[in-house]
């Protein structure tokens, strides 16, 4: 009897622990590690729905040197999607993307990743 309690108390305390993840990348464009025309954007879609205070895309080229001012829109339609409007005509290089991403439940996930412009 004591053992079926311990066992649906335990199951009754990590049924009602909440599920937190992180909002990570499953779609990037332009793709890390690609070499592309000059976009006219960076794309992303996360995993998890996303705060859109708290998440960024940054694109900086190979002097640290930010390519937009913009800051990055979350798409009214799907709050897992994320896109950073870029100027016309940026110059070949490397690039850096930096995002951060808070998911709604409030955890922050902070990356990069290179792409290169032919």
């Amino acid at each position: 009897m004591f053992k079926r309690t311990l066992i649906a108390f335990a199951t009754l305390v990590l049924a009602t622990i909440p599920a937190f993840a992180h909002a990570v990348p499953k779609a990037m464009t332009p793709a890390p590690d690609s070499t592309v025309s000059a976009p006219t954007e960076i794309s992303m879609t996360f995993s998890e729905e996303l705060e859109p205070k708290f998440s960024v895309i940054k694109l900086v080229d190979s002097t640290g040197a930010v390519v937009s001012k913009e800051a990055a829109v979350l798409d009214p339609k799907d709050a897992k999607h994320l896109t950073l409007h870029l100027p016309k005509g940026i110059p070949a290089g490397v690039y850096t993307v930096q995002w951060t991403s808070s998911a709604t439940d409030g955890h922050k996930l902070s990356r990069s990743y290179n792409f290169t412009i032919k």
